[in-house]
Formats: structure tokens, C-alpha cells, sequence
């Protein structure tokens, strides 16, 4: 026997061991991905449920880049003002005064919610008075 023809049928019979091998291999992963295509399908599904509020993002992507542009020079400038504020307060030397409250400025001497009492006072008993005199001089005119 010639050594070329042995290696060569030792190449091929490793060859066709290799090529069966490899169809076995994928026929088992065809079969298994087939069995779980279910799962992947409900896995799918579940992603892009948990995706969604994502896509709504998306949607309002310019939106929320003005509004966050607007936040941040909102706060960048209220800083700014505060601190000029405090700085030159303290150059020019001025004090700084805790003003109260307005509500507590104002003195009431009646409770805004007394308005039942007064009106009582004021208006029905001349009411319930007029009614007597009224229904009286009916009584009398019939006698």
C-alpha cells in the first residue's frame, strides 16, 4: 500500500464522519429551535410591551429636549440672579431685612365667616316683624 492512499482514505472517512456529524448537529438545534420557537415568540412580546413606554419617548424626543433646555437656563439663571442678589447686597453694604408674612400685617376685627350673625341681626327679625304686624291687620280686617 502506497502512504498517499491511506492518508487519503483516512481524510475521507474523517470527512464523511465530520459531514455526518454536522448534519446530526443541526437537525438537533432545527428540532430544539422549532420546540422553543413559543418562548421566543412570547419573549418578543414581552420586550416590546416593556419597550413601549421607550417608543413613547421617541415620540416626544424634541419635546422633552426643550423642556429640559428650559429647566436648566430656569435654574442656571435663578442662581445667577440669587448670588448677584447676595453679592451686592453685601458690597453696597445693605441689611438684610426679614419681611413678614402680608396675613399677619392685616388686623380684622370681625371674622369674614360671621356674616350669618350679622345678617340674623340685621334682617330677619325686622322681617319676622313685619310679618306679625302684617297678619295682624289681616285679623283685624275681618272681624
Amino acid at each position: 500500500m502506497d502512504v498517499g492512499s491511506a492518508v487519503d482514505g483516512l481524510l475521507l472517512v474523517l470527512g464523511t464522519l465530520f459531514y455526518l456529524t454536522k448534519r446530526l448537529i443541526y437537525y438537533l438545534l432545527y428540532l430544539l429551535l422549532f420546540l422553543a420557537s413559543p418562548l421566543l415568540f412570547l419573549g418578543r412580546g414581552l420586550l416590546s410591551i416593556v419597550l413601549l413606554p421607550l417608543r413613547l419617548l421617541v415620540k416626544f424626543e424634541a419635546i422633552l429636549y426643550f423642556m429640559t433646555g428650559a429647566v436648566l437656563t430656569g435654574v442656571t439663571a435663578g442662581l445667577v440672579l440669587y448670588y448677584m442678589d447676595d453679592t451686592l447686597s453685601q458690597l453696597l453694604r445693605l441689611p438684610s431685612t426679614k419681611s413678614e408674612p402680608t396675613a399677619n400685617l392685616i388686623e380684622q376685627d370681625d371674622s369674614p365667616f360671621d356674616w350669618e350673625t350679622k345678617w340674623r341681626d340685621n334682617y330677619q327679625s325686622s322681617t319676622i316683624l313685619e310679618e306679625d304686624e302684617h297678619s295682624q291687620s289681616s285679623e283685624n280686617s275681618r272681624d
